[in-house]
């Protein structure tokens, strides 16, 4: 996948296309992709971007019980990091990488 490969310019338009066909009745299948989409925008410059969705990985998260969903949000909160001193950034990750 053009995420892992940090090919962001691939990646994000793939990933929207995959996310407004896909059931959100799946929602595990939801938060995945979206984590792939948040590392994605993080990969592009846009940390604005990838906290937003990043908020949404949670969320879904949270709703499921999966350690791969799990994962999924320690590597979306690891790949914001270096965003920290971006106020939404700054935020999620007060917020959540505590927990």
């Amino acid at each position: 996948m053009y995420t892992e490969l940090h090919r962001p310019l691939r990646a994000v338009p793939l990933l929207r296309d995959v996310l407004n066909a896909y059931d959100a009745t799946h929602t595990r299948e939801m938060a995945l992709y979206l984590s792939w989409l948040a590392v994605a925008y993080a990969d592009a410059n846009e940390p604005e971007a990838a906290a937003g969705t990043a908020e949404r990985v949670i969320g879904l998260s949270s709703d499921v019980t999966s350690e791969r969903t799990a994962e999924r949000v320690r590597v979306v909160l690891k790949s914001l990091r270096r965003y920290a001193d971006v106020p939404e950034v700054a935020e999620l990750l007060a917020e959540h990488e505590a927990a």
